[in-house]
């Protein structure tokens, strides 16, 4: 696929990553592209996860969590709801398929414009000064009190009831020329001075557009990154203002005593050699990755210790981040007294979220069982933000019941418009600093979907 197409009515522009409908643009990340236009690139066909990894990362050894994650961005802007896709089809155990429409071509709003008729350029100048004068003149009668310049006509030569034109005498607005002049050197002198009054209105005119339009353009860019900002700021303010390091605090597993590496000279190669390392689940670190963005941009210093070497004196030094619900101990005490909590059943067959205010309520529950034999179950996850009573420290919680809910945690979490969503419901309940929400997102092929918000609860 070259250049520019379309996937039904949404306009792809793969030289600038982007994604355009209905006047609104989304940007993908380059990986995320060349997977769109791969696809693109063969309409209908069943593309296998190997050839897809290959044709993008063909110089890179990456897994498949690489491209499950692109083909959920690429469903999430085309809004595509893997249940019953539209655009991206998934083939159990074959791959994925764009059963979209797929055309190529320019923008169907780039219609050519008509060549100008030169013979009436000139008429049309003239027409185009005499426009641009009018304006003048509404403006300046705008621009100062109406007892001081008298009223100014709509038209160059509208008169009044008496047929003379509407003006003060004393103090005219603009050079008048009286029809019924009969020196000719002074008509001259008037039409002259008429003349560069014009121009110089003219040019005034397209200096003060010029300028409008520039402040517009940057009010609007400022207008939009403020809105941005500040929706940015509002969850992760307290923790970006805080003079100490933040603390990543992650869930890992056991420790590992062997790692398997490649060879160098050929990497098809395998071997297995004595070690000593913990494993981090890689949806857990996708989370932390877009949250460390935000940190970087702004300059703020973070570093990463395991759940199990994170001791209360670490969580004393500054704000931590704690990612991860079942398998990291300290977010099951930290949200344990909380009105959201996670829990289980004795048997760990089903894992959920349970609100303490009405605990008869049905729950937030993943099926463990059914987690594993299909991989098509809800996730849920909570995210919490609060001052934690036993270190006096900001804590900040993102964490999953499943796998995929710790993902759309970091994705509400790092997306300035569901954090606009949750800034105007703080809002409403107060403006409370310490705050909760329950989140869902459907998990398809063990691919997430977007996040939604099931519960909140601000204190």
């Amino acid at each position: 696929m070259q250049g520019d197409f379309h996937v039904n009515d949404w306009l792809v522009q793969p030289q600038i990553n982007s994604v355009e409908r209905d006047g609104k643009t989304w940007h993908l990340e380059p990986k995320v592209m060349q997977v769109l236009v791969h696809l693109a690139s063969h309409p209908n066909e069943v593309l296998s996860k190997d050839r897809l990894l290959e044709a993008v990362w063909h110089d890179t050894f990456v897994g498949d969590d690489v491209l499950i994650r692109c083909i959920s961005e690429i469903r999430y802007v085309f809004g595509d709801d893997p249940k019953s896709s539209r655009i991206i089809q998934t083939i159990p155990k074959g791959g994925y398929r764009l059963i979209a429409a797929v055309t190529a071509g320019v923008r169907p709003d780039a219609v050519p414009q008509p060549v100008p008729n030169i013979e009436s350029s000139a008429a049309e100048a003239q027409h185009t000064q005499k426009a641009h004068e009018l304006v003048f003149r509404y403006d300046y009668d705008l621009s100062h009190p109406r007892g001081s310049h008298g009223s100014i006509p709509d038209e160059p030569h509208s008169a009044s009831h008496n047929g003379h034109p509407h003006s003060d005498e004393s103090n005219p607005p603009y050079p008048l020329i009286d029809k019924d002049e009969s020196s000719a050197p002074h008509a001259e002198h008037n039409a002259a001075q008429t003349h560069g009054s014009s121009r110089h209105r003219l040019w005034s005119i397209i200096a003060s557009t010029s300028l409008v339009v520039l402040l517009a353009v940057l009010g609007g860019a400022y207008a939009w990154r403020s809105m941005h900002r500040s929706a940015v700021d509002f969850f992760w303010g307290p923790v970006l203002n805080s003079n100490d390091p933040v603390l990543f605090c992650i869930a890992d597993q056991g420790q590992y005593a062997a790692v398997t590496l490649r060879d160098a000279t050929d990497p098809s190669r395998q071997i297995v050699l004595k070690d000593n390392l913990t494993a981090v689940v890689i949806d857990d670190l996708n989370a932390v990755v877009q949250i460390t963005g935000i940190l970087k941009s702004n300059d703020k210093k973070y570093s990463l210790k395991g759940e199990g070497s994170t001791n209360l004196t670490d969580l004393r030094t500054g704000p931590t981040i704690f990612v991860g619900a079942f398998d990291n101990a300290w977010t099951l005490r930290l949200t344990k007294s909380l009105r959201y909590h996670f829990d289980n059943n004795p048997e760990m067959t089903q894992f959920r979220i349970v609100d303490s205010e009405a605990p008869t309520k049905a729950p937030w529950v993943v099926d463990r069982i059914e987690q594993m034999a299909t991989n098509n179950y809800r996730d849920y996850a909570i995210i919490a933000r609060f001052i934690d009573s036993n270190t006096g420290k900001l804590a900040v919680v993102v964490a999953g019941v499943g796998r995929g809910g710790t993902i759309a945690a970091g994705e509400l979490l790092t997306d300035p418009t569901y954090l606009a969503q949750l800034a105007s419901a703080a809002r409403a309940s107060g403006n409370k600093k310490n705050m909760e929400v329950v989140l869902s997102t459907p998990i398809i092929d063990g691919e997430p979907g977007s996040p939604k918000v099931e519960a909140t609860y601000f204190w």
